[in-house]
């Protein structure tokens, strides 16, 4: 595919995805799945990608189930809910192609920026009523950026592995 414009492409799909969840939650259903869609044929690499997508979905849905388990994120009445799977799908399309770059930053760089900007959507999230967060700010920013900075070191580690590894594949 267009190689030059994926990785603005990508991150324009992951953006529409997020946006759509944040302003239509459970209605933004059919525009994610678009989305998904459209990020899986744009892929340059969809069989390894796909296997890193859907090995990585129980990375990412770990991290959720970890954090809604210590009460530090809740999604009410849902454990899991379906528009967060399909975020998360998404999200972990995008990491392959237009966040590619943060996962060979030292661990210098990559910690704090791991650590630090991810409870922002979450925490956005929770001021549009999308699911709650846990008090004081300051505590779920620094439990749910541990976790998610542990989980991202996984789906870095699934990332070097040879089997979804991308520069071992042919362009597909």
């Amino acid at each position: 595919m267009m190689k030059k414009h994926s990785v603005i492409i990508n991150f324009a799909l992951f953006q529409l995805a997020w946006f759509a969840v944040f302003f239509l939650q459970s209605d933004a259903l059919l525009l994610v799945g678009i989305a998904i869609a459209l990020m899986f044929f744009l892929s340059p690499h969809k069989s390894r990608d796909t296997k890193f997508v859907l090995i990585g979905l129980w990375v990412g849905l770990s991290i959720e189930l970890v954090a809604v388990n210590f009460s530090v994120i809740d999604y009410g009445d849902e454990t899991l809910p379906v528009w967060l799977v399909l975020l998360w799908l998404a999200l972990l399309f995008s990491f392959r192609e237009s966040l590619s770059k943060l996962f060979y930053l030292p661990i210098k760089y990559r910690a704090p920026i791991v650590w630090l900007c991810t409870p922002g959507s979450y925490y956005a999230g929770s001021k549009v009523g999308v699911l709650s967060t846990l008090e004081p700010l300051w505590l779920f920013w620094f439990i749910y950026g541990a976790i998610w900075l542990i989980g991202f070191e996984m789906l870095r580690w699934l990332d070097s592995c040879s089997f979804v590894r991308r520069n071992d594949e042919v362009m597909s």
